[in-house]
C-alpha cells in the first residue's frame, strides 16, 4: 500500500524536473533556430563589405596609376 504513493511521488517529482528543465532550456535567449541562417547572413554582408573594400581599393590604386602616367606624360612633353 505504501508503494503507490512513493512511486507516485518519484513520478510526479521527476515530470515536475523534466517539465521545468525544458522550460528552462525553451526560456533560454541565446539559443536561436534560425542562427545558422544569420550566420549565413553575416557571412555574406562580410563577404560583400570585402568585396566593396576591394573594388575601393582597386579603383583608387587605378586612379593614382593613371594620375602618375599623366604626370609622367606631363613631365616628358615639357622636356
Amino acid at each position: 500500500m505504501m508503494k503507490t504513493p512513493l512511486i507516485m511521488l518519484v513520478l510526479c517529482s521527476t515530470l515536475l524536473t523534466s517539465g521545468c528543465a525544458e522550460l528552462a532550456c525553451s526560456a533560454r535567449t541565446d539559443v536561436d533556430p534560425y542562427e545558422p541562417m544569420r550566420d549565413k547572413q553575416r557571412c555574406v554582408a562580410e563577404a560583400d563589405k570585402n568585396l566593396y573594400e576591394y573594388q575601393k581599393a582597386k579603383a583608387a590604386e587605378e586612379k593614382q596609376r593613371l594620375k602618375t602616367a599623366i604626370e609622367q606624360a606631363t613631365q616628358k612633353s615639357l622636356i
